[in-house]
């Protein structure tokens, strides 16, 4: 090869840049993916990631590891993948704080543009739970009976910030009353606050113990913070048929990965997701935790959250909400 066609190959290699580099090598991935979770082991985040990571590592044929680094309301973890080599080796198994931690929080250790969106994997809506003691059957009801309490209805959430506690402000605000919000550590904390009367209302993810809870009664779903309903609970109205569409919460789990990542290891990566959460099992399995697959390319995913977070970014900074 003369000096010529080689000072050829290596202007036009350089003129592709990385992204396009990467599409013309097949060689990715030549050793283990990290998949970082911002969760503590055990729970249904980490549980999701788990299920991401032995997903991917059939579809790539490399070994996915699931990496716990829990703390700071998801922010460790999260910063710990923005500021890792942006190869296709290390990515974030993200959620709802991951978003909203970028709209409340003006001190972060990374920029929110840092994390790209990868692909979707699961969406849960949101459950508008009451104490069953509590007169309303319906969320007009609800209504009513709020307006006529002075401080309206005791409202349990997971701190300023949380996704229950955006959830109470889009109730609070399309219903027109009165909440007196309540804070406790958890999702479990807060249902047994509930069910214990020191709070009367909540919005959760609808987890098998919460849907055994309304079941036997100890409980009542109001309605599903969503436009479909669920179907653990086919007959709970949506918040849409109530009369209420401004009321929408999702719970999401998707992968992100750091800001710079060659656009064809990341459209890999979300070609391997969607395969996998496509699959009948993966369907079923998906079905069994009230939660449905996040169908949908790289753009798909990456509108979703913008969507998210215009939504509810207006939300904060109508309300000040903020978090430090």
């Amino acid at each position: 090869m003369t000096l010529l066609v080689r000072m050829a190959l290596v202007a036009l290699a350089l003129s592709m840049g990385p992204g396009a580099a990467m599409a013309q090598s097949p060689a990715w991935p030549t050793k283990p993916i990290r998949i970082v979770t911002p969760y503590a082991a055990g729970g249904p985040g980490d549980d999701s990631a788990r299920m991401v990571a032995d997903g991917l590592a059939k579809a790539l044929g490399q070994p996915v590891i699931v990496d716990n680094k829990p703390g700071a309301g998801g922010i460790i973890g999260a910063d710990v993948v923005a500021k890792a080599p942006a190869d296709g080796y290390t990515l974030l198994a993200a959620a709802n704080g991951t978003l909203i931690n970028s709209l409340i929080r003006s001190k972060m250790p990374y920029a929110p543009g840092d994390l790209v969106p990868v692909t979707g994997v699961t969406a849960s809506p949101s459950l508008l739970v009451v104490d069953p003691a509590l007169a309303a059957k319906d969320l007009k009801a609800l209504q009513a009976l709020a307006r006529a309490e002075p401080r309206g209805i005791f409202f349990a959430t997971t701190g300023i910030g949380s996704t229950s506690h955006f959830s109470g402000e889009l109730i609070k605000a399309a219903l027109g009353v009165p909440l007196t919000f309540v804070q406790y550590k958890s999702g479990g904390e807060s249902s047994a606050a509930l069910h214990s009367g020191q709070v009367q209302m909540l919005s959760e993810v609808p987890s098998a113990s919460l849907i055994a809870l309304i079941g036997a009664g100890r409980m009542r779903a109001l309605a599903v913070a969503s436009d479909h309903r669920l179907a653990a609970l086919p007959e709970v109205p949506t918040t849409v048929e109530a009369g209420f569409p401004d009321i929408r919460m999702t719970h999401w789990l998707g992968l992100m990965a750091p800001r710079g990542t060659p656009p064809a290891v990341m459209d890999r990566i979300n070609a391997a997701v969607q395969k996998f959460i496509s699959t009948p099992e993966q369907r079923k399995l998906i079905a069994q935790r009230n939660s449905e697959p996040m169908l949908g390319d790289r753009a798909t995913f990456t509108r979703f959250i913008d969507d998210e977070r215009r939504r509810l970014g207006g939300l904060a900074q109508q309300l000040r909400i903020v978090a430090e």
